[in-house]
């Protein structure tokens, strides 16, 4: 989907909330810059993706973005956000034609549809993408797909897909969330204790998480036994993650490490030290089925406490 969007046709549209503005961002797309009294968050128009998001009180941003990240049309951005949908991973067509990782709204212009101030001061962005001649030729299905993205005291995404058509389907999805932590060896993971979870590093290979989880390799964990309460404590920041969530089945947790750090053209090879992927999701053995005229809601609240 090409970029149709207009960046002064847009602050003019929205002038009214005094907490949005419209900017052009790297590469000339276009950005949603907030700043209310709560915090401050950077939102990218394409790929319907938070980039940054930092409560007033913070010193440091929740998230991270590589430097060599790409703001291109066509490529994912490293980092921040990504939407993961309508399929989570890589997939191919039934002729075997290899489809894009993690689905097609990562890559491709989503619709401002409001910009609100809540009675408590929040900020409210809806962002929509819909069904298109162009998204037929990779999914066949009609489908409305919205993501308010609340900006306050904390963060929360609420992602909503609606079924507009006449027979269900099924989707995987994640909130790819890349948190920005100091040292990767040095943070704890809790919340997923006495949790099964499948290996994908090692064949998918059922495994059982049996304390706090403490990263010191390549990980890419798909936790099947679902706590909706997670923190990521950094010691080295001297802050505490807490991400609540609804509507999944499934966290993973990954981490290139040092060999897929390098091996990721838009990573640094030192980048795999300054983040963690804690992703809110239904993977395959998780699928979500919708029937016509119904929808489900994949919602995440991430907050932000310095100790």
């Amino acid at each position: 989907m090409k970029n149709t969007l207009n960046i002064q046709t847009l602050n003019s549209q929205f002038s009214h909330i005094k907490a949005v503005g419209f900017v052009e961002g790297k590469n000339g797309l276009p950005f949603i810059q907030v700043e209310n009294q709560k915090a401050s968050a950077l939102i990218s128009i394409y790929a319907g993706q938070v980039l940054s998001y930092q409560p007033v009180a913070e010193s440091e941003d929740l998230l991270f973005i590589s430097n060599n990240a790409y703001f291109i049309d066509g490529k994912a951005i490293k980092g921040g956000v990504p939407i993961c949908w309508p399929w989570f991973g890589g997939a191919s067509t039934k002729e075997g034609e290899k489809l894009p990782d993690h689905g097609f709204v990562r890559d491709n212009f989503w619709t401002v549809s409001s910009c609100d101030t809540l009675e408590n001061g929040d900020t409210k962005i809806k962002l929509t993408f819909t069904s298109s001649t162009t998204t037929h030729k990779l999914w066949s299905y009609p489908f409305h797909l919205s993501l308010d993205i609340i900006i306050g005291d904390s963060l929360t995404l609420d992602l909503i897909t609606k079924n507009t058509g006449d027979q269900c389907f099924s989707i995987t999805e994640a909130l790819h969330t890349y948190f920005k932590v100091a040292n990767i060896q040095k943070i704890d993971i809790l919340g997923l204790e006495k949790t099964n979870y499948l290996d994908k590093g090692n064949h998918f290979t059922p495994s059982f998480q049996t304390e706090s989880i403490k990263i010191s390799k390549a990980t890419d964990h798909i936790y099947t036994d679902i706590k909706h309460n997670i923190r990521i404590i950094d010691p080295v920041l001297k802050r505490k993650i807490t991400i609540t969530s609804s509507g999944n089945k499934n966290v993973v947790v990954w981490n290139p490490w040092q060999a897929g750090s390098h091996a990721i053209a838009d990573l640094r090879d030192e980048d795999y030290q300054h983040f963690i992927c804690v992703e809110i999701a239904n993977t395959e053995s998780k699928k979500i089925e919708i029937k016509p005229n119904h929808h489900h809601r994949l919602t995440a609240n991430y907050t932000l406490n310095s100790d």
